[in-house]
């Protein structure tokens, strides 16, 4: 993966943390009718690989990412990484219930590479796949989960603070990029930020 390009990214877009302190009370969130999840299988990369091209405008995804992220462990992947396919058994989104040994020195599940086709967004299965992939997390032992995110994905924020995601503020440039995320989408548990 370019470091180049995510050097940028980070420049003109900053990273931003989202939080669960639990992952009890997660949402009801059926799949639309002809979906269904599956979990990774032999030769998932090229599905991967597929989805993460079509719908990622901001980050550069080569044949080598999954690699990258997730190495050879296809035990583990069986277990955390999932799909959604339509009824002709297309893979058309994904998700992984990822782990971290170290996020600030302690131990998390990650929502980690989510991702839905273009062809198939609007339909809700975003939530769907959250939902999962939270409760894979939950499953696989963890209390709490996190993932990261970029400032540009506004959709992607909302739709991880209706899930009980909250920002992760570590500090004053972390406090400053929030409120000016808070602006821009415009959500009730940011909204005492809005005007400071």
């Amino acid at each position: 993966m370019s470091r180049l390009f995510f050097a940028m990214t980070r420049l003109e877009y900053p990273e931003i943390f989202l939080t669960r302190s639990h992952l009890n009370d997660l949402p009801n969130t059926p799949l639309p009718e002809g979906y269904y999840f599956r979990n990774y299988q032999f030769e998932d990369e090229e599905n991967w690989f597929r989805i993460y091209e079509a719908s990622d405008n901001y980050n550069k995804v080569y044949s080598t990412t999954f690699r990258e992220y997730f190495g050879a462990k296809v035990k583990k992947l069986e277990q955390r990484q999932i799909y959604i396919c339509n009824q002709e058994g297309l893979a058309v989104a994904t998700a992984t219930a990822w782990n971290d040994e170290n996020f600030h020195g302690e131990h998390w599940g990650r929502i980690h590479w989510l991702a839905v086709h273009p062809d198939f967004q609007g339909l809700g299965l975003a939530k769907c796949l959250l939902n999962q992939a939270m409760q894979r997390l939950k499953a696989c032992g963890h209390e709490k989960a996190y993932l990261r995110t970029y400032t540009m994905r506004e959709k992607a924020i909302k739709l991880y603070l209706n899930f009980g995601f909250t920002p992760l503020i570590s500090s004053v440039n972390d406090e400053e990029v929030w409120k000016s995320v808070a602006k821009k989408v415009d959500h009730k548990l940011l909204a005492t930020w809005r005007d400071q």
